[in-house]
C-alpha cells in the first residue's frame, strides 16, 4: 500500500512480491574513518575508503558515497489493513552507493528505534551521534570521528524490502524487526540538533527477499546464486566465480596438469618402444651369431 508520496515497509505491503535474485545483495565494506557534518536537518558523515566497490547488487558493483542520519525516519513502518500507512521511527541511516559503471544510485536503510538493548551496532552510533553533539551541535560544523568503522557493523544480515522510486533510485529498506536501538538521551540528543528531514520515498511495488544479504558468493563483480530450483521466479544467467574453491582439472591450471600427465606417458610410451627394438635387435644378434657355427660345421 502506498500514498502519494510514501511506501510502506511491510509484509503487508509486500504481499507475495519477491526478488531473491534481481536484488541480491552482497557485500564486504572495508574499515574507514568518518568527518561527520552537521546539515540542519541530517547528520552527513563521509569515508576517507571509498574507492573500492565493495557491494554488489542486481549484479552491479558499487562504491559508497556517503551515509546520513535523519530524524524521525523518511520511511514508514509496519502497515496493516486498518493502517496502510504505518508510521516512522525515531530515526533512519540512509547509506547512498553509487555504481561503478552502471545502474541505479542505491540507498540502504536502516531504521532507528528507541531501546535500551545495546548492540555493537547501537555503540558506533552513539558515539557518533555524541561525538557531532559535543563538536558540531551547530548546522554547518563538522567533526572527526575517532574511531575506525566498517558499515558491516551497522547493516543487519537479516531479510529485507526493496523497491524503486521511479528516478533512478533503487532502496533496500530493512524491517522494523532488525532496527538499531538508541536509548532515549542519545534519541534526544540526535532530535536536538536536526530537524524533521521530509523526503518522499515513491514507490509502486515493493518486493521482500527473505534470504538477505550475502546469500552469494562475491568474486570480482561475479557471484553465484545458491538457491533450491523453483525458489524464485526471478530469471538471470547463471555465472560463475573466478574465485571459486571448486577444481576442475580440465579448466584453468588443470590443463596444464593434464597436459604434462600426456607427455610423461608419451616419454614413457617412446622409452618401452626404443627398449622394445633394442632387446629385438640383441636377440637377433645372438641367433645369427648361434647360426654361423652350424653352417661352418
Amino acid at each position: 500500500m502506498t500514498t502519494n508520496n510514501n511506501i510502506d515497509i511491510s509484509k503487508y505491503t509486500a504481499g507475495n512480491n519477491t526478488c531473491d535474485l534481481k536484488c541480491a545483495y552482497n557485500f564486504d565494506y572495508p574499515e574507514t574513518n568518518l568527518v561527520a557534518t552537521n546539515r540542519g536537518m541530517l547528520i552527513n558523515l563521509l569515508f576517507d575508503n571509498n574507492t573500492a566497490t565493495p557491494v554488489v547488487y542486481n549484479q552491479q558493483k558499487y562504491s559508497v558515497a556517503s551515509m546520513m542520519i535523519v530524524s524521525p525516519s523518511i520511511h514508514f513502518f509496519n502497515g496493516n489493513q486498518t493502517n496502510p500507512v504505518g508510521a516512522q521511527t525515531n530515526a533512519e541511516i540512509l547509506i547512498t552507493h553509487t555504481p561503478s559503471v552502471s545502474g541505479n544510485t542505491l540507498i540502504v536503510c536502516v531504521p532507528i528505534i528507541q531501546s535500551n538493548e545495546t548492540s555493537e551496532a547501537s555503540n558506533l552510533l552513539t558515539n557518533i551521534i555524541q561525538s557531532v553533539s559535543n563538536s558540531a551541535n551547530k548546522q554547518g560544523e563538522r567533526v572527526n570521528i575517532n574511531t575506525t568503522i566498517t558499515l558491516n557493523t551497522i547493516i543487519p544480515k537479516k531479510p529485507f524490502y526493496s523497491y524503486s522510486d521511479g528516478n533512478n533510485t533503487d532502496f533496500i529498506v530493512f524491517d522494523i524487526m532488525d532496527a538499531i536501538g538508541l536509548n532515549s538521551s542519545v534519541i534526544t540528543s540526535l532530535q536536538q540538533m536536526i530537524k524533521p528531514f521530509q523526503l518522499p520515498t515513491p514507490g509502486t511495488r515493493l518486493f521482500y527477499n527473505k534470504n538477505g544479504p550475502n546469500n552469494s558468493n562475491i568474486g570480482d563483480g561475479i557471484y553465484i546464486k545458491c538457491n533450491p530450483v523453483g525458489a524464485s521466479k526471478d530469471k538471470v544467467p547463471v555465472e560463475y566465480s573466478k574465485n571459486s574453491s571448486s577444481y576442475d582439472i580440465f579448466s584453468g591450471k588443470g590443463e596444464d596438469i593434464v597436459k604434462i600427465i600426456l607427455q610423461i606417458l608419451f616419454v614413457i610410451f617412446i622409452f618401452a618402444v626404443l627398449v622394445f627394438i633394442f632387446m629385438w635387435f640383441r636377440k637377433a644378434k645372438n641367433a645369427a651369431s648361434q647360426v654361423k657355427p652350424l653352417a661352418s660345421k
